[in-house]
């Protein structure tokens, strides 16, 4: 095999692996630790996801509503949102979602036909509010993950009793273009024809 071929051949190769998903370490907002999220609906706090698990924690009650924006990049799709720690005298609390990086609706008189989901939050821990809000009543609705894009959490206690939150904003790996695998396989195809062979 010529240099210039086996230049071009780890080319394909190295093109292909860089245009593969890379995993990332994963984000989190803390409202102990970030700041308080947004009460105000047209511009909610953001937060960038990574691929795993992003852990978001804060505090609601009547009268302070969080607000939150979720990223979700190119080749990245946003596959759960599981409650993992709920504490509160009061064993409901409410949270929707909206595409977009605003919540259209407001806290009274909301359309719920223009949400794209909605949910009640209670315990248990561990159950995934992402698959409940797709099935909200009277919402537009959803099935599996969402795809890359930027969605707005609306979370919300009505009561004057505290509730205290974590979700997990669990992000995973689209999978690779057709176009970056075919260039994948081709180069791996290139590299293992072009190997020396053993002559007995």
């Amino acid at each position: 095999m010529t240099p210039q071929v086996r230049s071009l051949l780890l080319l394909l190769l190295v093109t292909g692996f860089a245009t593969a998903p890379q995993l990332a370490a994963a984000s989190s907002y803390d409202e102990a630790v970030s700041g308080d999220i947004s009460g105000n609906r047209l511009a909610p706090t953001s937060l960038a996801l990574d691929p795993g698990a992003n852990l978001i924690s804060g505090t609601v009650i009547a009268g302070d509503i969080d607000y939150l924006t979720l990223h979700v990049s190119a080749g990245q799709t946003l596959a759960q949102i599981v409650l993992t720690s709920f504490v509160s005298a009061d064993d409901l609390a409410f949270m929707a979602i909206q595409s977009g990086t605003q919540f259209t609706e407001p806290p009274t008189g909301t359309n719920v036909a223009n949400l794209l989901g909605w949910s009640h939050v209670s315990l248990p821990t561990g159950t995934d509010y992402l698959a409940l809000m797709g099935g909200g009543s009277g919402a537009i609705g959803f099935s599996g993950p969402l795809p890359a894009g930027d969605y707005t959490l609306w979370i919300q206690q009505a009561n004057p009793q505290l509730v205290a939150y974590t979700f997990n904003a669990v992000v995973g790996v689209s999978a690779p273009e057709p176009a970056a695998l075919a260039l994948l396989a081709l180069a791996c195809a290139g590299l293992a024809a072009a190997r020396p062979r053993r002559v007995t």
